[in-house]
């Protein structure tokens, strides 16, 4: 590996678990309204990362938003099952867990009720999809691995996916459903870089993240 290519390898990672870390300390210490909150992870996300690629004169946008149409409805059928996956995991754990306790929880964490949840939703499940997308994948994986190896990449993009998620909902889960969350998450960020590796895009794994997303709002839903 070139001494270049280490350094900015260093600062991809460097920048990416900062961001995380900030905002875990937004949303946990200093626990701002939703739409404030949501605007500061828009800023450190994504508008903080294009101006330090600009500077660093970094490439964000040369193939990582470009799309087949031959790829929607694959995306859409992955969509669809990974979807049906979430919904069937929790029909099979329900008896097991205290989903409505949870849900409780996680509510008033984030200060959403039943007359907000419908616009929370749908921020979730577009909007902050793509934020994440964004940084866990186009800068932590497509372009971290042009820099270092793919096995770095992979493994940095999905753990550091699944560590700042952890961050924000650890108070919330029980031990066992922490454990099994870190593991699924590590898991669907593998998959998420996987989804984009050879396209080059963010496209695939963002359409499979909102799939996800929609899921898990499902399942909010069913006990707000």
């Amino acid at each position: 590996m070139k001494q270049a290519d280490k350094r900015r390898s260093y600062g991809i990672m460097a920048f990416t678990a900062a961001c995380c870390g900030a905002m875990a300390f937004v949303e946990t210490a200093i626990e701002p309204p939703y739409i404030v909150k949501s605007a500061i992870k828009a800023a450190l996300f994504l508008v903080l990362p294009i101006i330090i690629a600009k500077a660093a004169h970094i490439k964000l946008f040369d193939r990582s938003f470009s799309l087949s149409r031959k790829r929607i409805a694959a995306l859409l059928a992955l969509g669809a099952l990974l979807y049906g996956v979430i919904i069937g995991a929790y029909a099979l754990t329900r008896d097991l867990f205290d989903y409505a306790s949870l849900v409780q929880s996680l509510s008033a964490d984030q200060k959403v009720d039943s007359g907000s949840f419908i616009w929370v939703a749908l921020y979730i499940s577009f909007c902050n999809s793509f934020l994440e997308e964004f940084l866990f994948r186009l800068l932590s994986f497509l372009q971290l691995s042009k820099y270092t190896s793919k096995k770095i990449a992979y493994a940095f993009s999905s753990v550091i996916f699944a560590v700042y998620h952890i961050a924000m909902i650890g108070p919330s889960f029980p031990p066992l459903l922490l454990l099994l969350a870190l593991i699924g998450l590590t898991a669907g960020g593998c998959l998420f870089d996987y989804a984009d590796d050879k396209a080059g895009t963010i496209y695939n794994s963002w359409v499979i993240h909102m799939a996800a997303d929609f899921a898990i709002m499902t399942i909010w839903h069913m006990h707000i």
